[in-house]
């Protein structure tokens, strides 16, 4: 993937207008985990938002699927994006009720994130974008993600980058969700 500076608008201006959105490497857990942190004590519905444990970011930055991060010009994390090869019972094509060459064929779209400094700018979006872009599409057909319902804003965010609502179920030991997918 070719790295470049993407400008985006943020609340606090200047040099941080810039983001450097790319695959992330192990350097990158501990400003994913600050990230993370801020999102959990941020949340007014602590049900909206699950987090990971560092073992597990570890994990998805290059072996079970891959993490896009954005970074600041000054090398500050401003957001990650988590995909998720998924295995076994964690496929969320198995509330869909898919046929196993499908589940086969799942990526999840599994968690994402941007630090407060940075929301309400896109961010988001672009990491999207940046991690559709990495997908093997010989091997994903089905990107698929879980929102919880009263999450308009990222449940709007994903819809306007093609992913539909397919069912709302109990999901992650009993939380309301809705499942997002989108076919490539």
């Amino acid at each position: 993937m070719t790295q470049k500076m993407h400008q985006v608008k943020s609340k606090v201006g200047n040099a941080r207008d810039f983001f450097l959105i790319r695959q992330a490497t192990q350097e990158d857990v501990p400003g994913i985990m600050d990230i993370m942190a801020e999102a959990v004590a941020d949340q007014e519905h602590p049900d909206w938002f699950v987090s990971d444990d560092e073992a597990y970011v570890r994990e998805h930055i290059s072996e079970h699927g891959y993490t896009i991060v954005a970074q600041t010009v000054d090398g500050q994390t401003a957001g990650f994006f988590i995909v998720k090869y998924p295995e076994g019972e964690d496929n969320l094509g198995r509330y869909l009720d898919m046929e196993e060459e499908a589940l086969g064929q799942v990526a999840v779209m599994d968690s994402a994130v941007v630090g407060s400094d940075y929301r309400g700018a896109g961010l988001q979006g672009r990491m999207l974008q940046a991690a559709e872009a990495r997908i093997d599409k010989e091997k994903f057909h089905y990107l698929m993600c879980t929102i919880h319902p009263d999450n308009q804003f990222s449940r709007q965010n994903m819809e306007s980058q093609g992913y539909e609502v397919k069912k709302i179920t109990k999901c992650y030991g009993g939380l309301d969700r809705c499942i997002l997918v989108k076919c490539l």
